[in-house]
């Protein structure tokens, strides 16, 4: 296909506009949100599944990874089964459990922490008088040098519990109450009411959050506590739900530690008399593994035109380490390495140069444990020689017809195995002689030169990069000269369908494929001159099944139109018929006639043929069709696939039909016959029956409050 200078323009700057658009898509789904000039005051150190975070001028959440930075005004929360742990930049640690929420909100010599729900730990490391202020609605808890947990669900009291140091709370503007080591404070009702109670049962290892590496499939864990031994029937649980429903373990104190080996998992333990009941800790048990390579694959040959190549490394990704150190070497052993670099992402691009290289990816989990990949081996060799071009079109021993290729060329199209071929055309097959000898850049060539009738040869050689041609591809011969017609497949000569066959299958044509560009058209006439053309047809294929003609005799051909819309070719003409479902009809291959079926101006009128009614607000619906005289009595029958749900005999050409029950969404089929027996076949169409979506009330799940200023 040719263009004009200003179609190719266009072309290209409709390309260009979608690469800008594409990328200004990537962009704003994937930068991150601008936190502006806010104070970076720490970062994230830990986190396990889904983390977010929302800075103060914004209403959108964004997912965190590791060591993300952490803003004044962030809000934090997590997910379900998710935890995390933020530093500061003093040192102090804060240990957010699963759905949890808090805003940080630090000044010059206090940090603030607005917190919404779910279960905190915050440890402060802070020096002298410094103090860590906690407040969630009327209540503030003040924490020194110290640990402190805080527990606070939906529906439930505030939890306070002291584990080391002391803490300071104050809750509905009354005097301040402090919370000593191994005590615990609730916040009970509405009226601000304190209880403080020390704890006897008192867990000691291991700590809230803690965290297992393990690369075997069992870790054992330690478990320390105390208790008081006049407490009755005290037991240690094991769960791996905060509900501890199915304990894993519930084992009796019979001193002050106890060892269980555990599988990769999350778990919460707690200790139970029937006294008291501590306080729930939760610890992750994990189970490291190296990274597997993925790009290139062991032992793989990459094939190189230059020197040196920009070879891309790619491997899995792992979710508890924070970076990876690629290291490249060739000797297996790594005793030299050739490229040795550290990344945060889990690929990297390196030029490399012609040789046998080793490759494998070292990372650390966070306990300081080092894993390594396993080594894979690829070779860069120089790229194999190109294949030779195969021809396609046009085919050998084609017949081309002279008028067409006058007056629209000829289309050679070949696969492209380089950027830059050379074509040649001869009436010899040797070429001793070379009619048109060209440089394509490309895989088509369109020839337009004047041509007279004979046989031709073509072939294509690659060109190589210093302008030598290379190898050829073999020789084809296809032959110019005056075909005259365009040749009918299908349907045979004067063959009748009938109108039935014609609505639900349609009637096939085919017809001989030339080798042109150009569209085909098919042409359906009332008399053979064309001067009543009643149906007209375009397609780009050699084949067409319309459903759409009417009982009668028509005569039809196929033309092959120019780009302007001239005749450049056209076939014979054949005739067809379309009859009645009563008359008989001949198979569209063998001409064997066909059978009786329908009953003569019967038309089913409603619902139509594949029409979709909608009976949400219908208690109703009103079959019809057409009247035939002589019938007195119709057989009305609805189907439900192969199933007859219903039937009734009709004196009138319509039946009200108010069972809806017996409806549901979806397609069913509806016939009418006359019920005398004598009269014969049947009527049958199909519909569909939907109902509108019903809308649920929608139920916000989000807190009313997140956090307050």
């Amino acid at each position: 296909m040719n263009y004009s200078r200003f179609e190719k323009w266009m072309i290209i700057l409709q390309i260009g506009i979608l690469f800008l658009l594409s990328g200004l898509l990537y962009y704003e789904m994937t930068k991150r949100l601008d936190a502006g000039n806010a104070k970076i005051i720490g970062t994230i150190t830990f986190k396990q599944r889904t983390v977010q975070r929302k800075y103060a001028s914004r209403v959108v959440w964004e997912d965190m990874e590791q060591h993300f930075p952490l803003r004044n005004k962030d809000s934090i929360r997590t997910a379900t089964a998710a935890d995390a742990e933020i530093t500061l930049n003093d040192g102090t640690k804060i240990q957010l459990n699963e759905n949890s929420m808090i805003l940080l909100n630090l000044d010059e010599d206090k940090t603030n922490i607005d917190f919404a729900y779910g279960s905190l730990s915050a440890q402060n490391a802070g020096s002298g008088d410094s103090k860590i202020q906690i407040k969630t609605g009327e209540t503030s808890v003040s924490v020194g040098n110290g640990d402190v947990k805080l527990s606070k669900e939906e529906g439930k009291n505030l939890s306070v519990a002291v584990e080391k140091g002391e803490a300071e709370i104050v809750s509905l503007g009354k005097e301040s109450q402090k919370i000593g080591s191994d005590e615990k404070a609730t916040l009970q009702g509405s009226d601000g009411k304190l209880e403080i109670k020390k704890q006897e049962l008192k867990q000691i290892a291991p700590n809230d959050l803690a965290r297992f590496y393990t690369q075997e499939n069992l870790q054992t864990v330690n478990f320390e506590f105390q208790s008081n031994p006049t407490y009755k029937n005290s037991k240690l649980e094991i769960s791996q739900n905060s509900g501890f429903t199915g304990n894993i373990v519930s084992e009796k104190i019979t001193g002050s530690n106890f060892k269980k080996s555990l599988k990769e998992g999350v778990y919460y333990w707690r200790l139970k008399s029937e006294e008291e009941i501590s306080s729930v800790r939760k610890f992750t048990i994990y189970k490291t593994k190296s990274v597997d390579l993925v790009s290139p694959s062991n032992g793989q040959k990459i094939g190189a035109a230059e020197e040196t190549v920009y070879l891309n490394l790619l491997w899995s990704k792992s979710e508890l380490s924070s970076n990876y150190k690629l290291e490249i070497s060739d000797t297996k052993d790594f005793g030299k390495l050739i490229q040795s670099t550290t990344t945060m992402v889990n690929s990297i691009s390196l030029p490399l140069g012609k040789g046998k290289y080793f490759w494998r990816v070292v990372s650390t989990d966070p306990s300081g444990t080092i894993l390594t990949s396993s080594v894979f081996s690829f070779n860069i060799s120089e790229a194999d020689k190109p294949k030779p071009p195969t021809l396609f079109n046009p085919q050998p021993g084609s017949n081309i017809d002279l008028v067409l290729a006058e007056k629209t060329g000829i289309r050679f199209n070949w696969s492209s195995t380089s950027s830059s071929s050379e074509f040649f055309l001869s009436q010899s097959p040797k070429f001793e002689s070379v009619i048109l000898q060209k440089t394509v850049d490309g895989n088509f060539l369109d020839i337009k030169e004047k041509l007279p009738a004979g046989i031709y040869h073509w072939k294509v050689s690659l060109k190589n990069k210093d302008g030598s041609i290379g190898e050829s591809s073999a020789v084809r011969s296809f032959e110019i000269k005056t075909l005259g017609t365009i040749k009918l497949h299908s349907p045979k000569e004067d063959v009748s369908f009938s109108s039935k066959d014609v609505y639900f299958s349609g009637i096939p044509f085919s017809w001989e494929k030339l080798s042109y560009t150009g569209n085909y058209q098919l042409q359906i006439s009332t008399d053979s001159s064309f001067s009543k053309i009643v149906k007209s047809y375009s397609s780009a294929q050699n084949k067409l099944t319309i459903k759409d003609l009417d009982e009668g005799e028509y005569v039809w051909r196929v033309v092959l139109l120019n780009s302007d819309g001239s005749v450049l070719i056209s076939s014979s003409s054949q005739k067809l018929t379309v009859t009645s479902p009563l008359i008989s009809s001949k198979n569209f291959e063998t001409g064997e006639p066909g059978s009786e079926e329908e009953i003569p101006d019967l038309k089913l009128i409603f619902p139509s043929e594949g029409q979709t009614l909608n009976m949400t607000k219908s208690n109703s619906i009103r079959f019809r069709w057409s009247p035939v005289p002589g019938i007195k009595e119709y057989r009305f029958r609805l189907f439900n696939g192969k199933k007859e749900i219903y039937s009734v005999v009709s004196k009138n050409a319509q039946v009200d039909f108010k069972k809806l029950d017996l409806l549901d969404e979806g397609e069913f089929r509806w016939t009418v016959a006359s019920a005398d027996s004598g009269k014969p076949g049947e009527n049958t169409s199909t519909f569909k029956v939907e109902l509108d979506a019903i809308l649920e009330e929608v139920e916000v799940l989000s807190p009313d409050v997140q956090y307050e200023e």
